[in-house]
This record gives structure tokens, C-alpha cells and sequence, in this order.
């Protein structure tokens, strides 16, 4: 993972998508914020419903039914409240969203399709409680956040007309060192020296955007630090793990 994380200077972060949904909910720039908040959690969300015990085929409703309730009773504006990270809140959030879910079913099936008044305990199916669904919520999340960055990271490359570059640099990015660079070099007619620089002009700004997207999802900004070597941990150990 890039160096320049720890090193990056400090800097005035622009309005993130989350408060610039709270602060203008009703406004069409406050939905665009939300629908891409909405999308940044869409299959960490999908991926935890599963986890917590719901079938494929029902996930992706349930996640869906879950953002519309979410929005409609401003979800988003109690997360703010109570400060901390959305990915926090909405963790636990869902965890509650998908146990009512449980005992509405069961209480339809008990009563042929009309909602039982109370159920006894034996009843509602059991939710998980050990940590298994949870760290893989926020393995999707990191992995998403990450290829959102990288994805920002292909486009400036693009935009700049050097796309193959990109290319050659990506499988080094998340790795420490400079692995093989002067092979890379040698293909795309450059020197070592040339290369490297370009792969640390590129990590820097994937760590720059990295920490952007995380930016999105915390209500105060000296809760990115704390977010940020929580994502990387994460990967770590998803990388670890695969």
C-alpha cells in the first residue's frame, strides 16, 4: 500500500456526499449525493443480508427494501446525529432492518400471510452473532471503496492520454517497492528512474482519492485517519486470506 498515506499533508476536505445530503436533502445535487451513497453501500449491504442468514434470491430485495426505509425515515440524518462512520451506523442498522424482516416472515407463514400480533421466541429464526458476517461487510466495503479509487485513478490517466500507463502501473500500486521496473520500463520505451517516479506520482494519488472516498461516508473529518487504517486493514487481510 502507498507510503504517502502516512505522509500526505493535511488538507481542507471539499463537501462530501454526506453532508452535502444533510445539509440540502431536498435539493436534486442532495439526491444525486444520496443515490451515490446509496451505491457505495449496495453490495456491502446485499453481501451482509446474505451473511445474516437471508437466501440469495430474497438479499437484494430485502437491501433494497432496507435503503427505501432507510431514506424515507431519514436514516441518514439520525447517522449524522450520532456521529461516527456511516459504515458503522448502517451495519447496524441493517443488522436490525433484517432481524424485523425475519419475524414479519415467520409471523406471515404462522398466520397464513397476516402478521401475528406477538411470536414466541422459538419462532423467529436465529441471526448470527458471532463476527463472521460482519467482517465480511466490511470486506465489501473496503474492496468497493478501493476500486472506486482506482477507477478515479484510471480516469485521470486517461484524461491525461496515457491509459497504457496506467496499465503498467496498477499491478504495482498496491504493493510495497518497485517490483520488476525496469522490465515495465524497458516495454513502454522508459527508463527505470522515469518509471518509478510515475509509480510514485501514482500511488500518491490513489492515496489522495483513496482518502477522498472515505471522506464521503465519516460526519467529522478527523474520523478519516481512524477509517482509512480501518479500510487498510481490511484489505490486508482480505489479501491475506485469498
Amino acid at each position: 500500500m502507498p507510503s504517502s498515506l502516512s505522509n500526505s499533508p493535511p488538507y481542507p476536505f471539499p463537501a462530501t456526499m454526506w453532508s452535502k445530503v444533510l445539509r440540502t436533502r431536498d435539493e436534486p445535487a442532495a439526491r444525486q449525493a444520496l443515490d451515490q451513497l446509496c451505491t457505495l453501500y449496495w453490495l456491502p449491504v446485499v453481501g451482509y443480508v446474505r451473511a445474516l442468514g437471508c437466501a440469495a434470491d430474497e438479499a437484494e430485495d430485502v437491501a433494497q427494501e432496507f435503503f427505501a426505509m432507510f431514506l424515507r425515515r431519514e436514516g441518514f440524518r439520525r447517522a449524522e446525529q450520532e456521529r461516527g462512520t456511516l459504515r458503522s451506523y448502517l451495519k447496524s442498522a441493517i443488522r436490525h432492518h433484517v432481524l424485523h424482516w425475519v419475524r414479519d416472515r415467520s409471523a406471515q407463514r404462522r398466520g397464513g400471510g397476516v402478521a401475528a400480533v406477538a411470536l414466541d421466541a422459538e419462532d423467529v429464526p436465529e441471526i448470527p452473532v458471532n463476527d463472521e458476517p460482519a467482517m465480511r461487510y466490511d470486506e465489501e466495503w473496503a474492496v468497493t471503496v478501493m476500486e472506486r479509487a482506482l477507477a478515479a485513478t484510471k480516469e485521470s490517466y486517461a484524461r491525461r492520454g496515457k491509459p497504457a500507463l496506467f496499465e503498467a502501473l496498477k499491478p504495482a500500486l498496491m504493493q510495497s517497492g518497485d517490483g520488476d521496473c525496469a522490465a515495465i520500463a524497458k516495454d513502454l520505451g522508459m527508463t527505470r528512474g522515469a518509471f518509478a517516479v510515475e509509480l510514485h506520482r501514482a500511488r500518491r494519488r490513489l492515496a489522495d482519492l483513496l482518502r477522498e472516498e472515505v471522506a464521503q461516508t465519516v460526519t467529522d473529518p478527523a474520523d478519516v485517519d481512524a477509517e482509512l487504517l480501518h479500510l487498510l486493514r481490511v484489505l490486508a487481510r482480505t489479501e491475506v486470506a485469498s
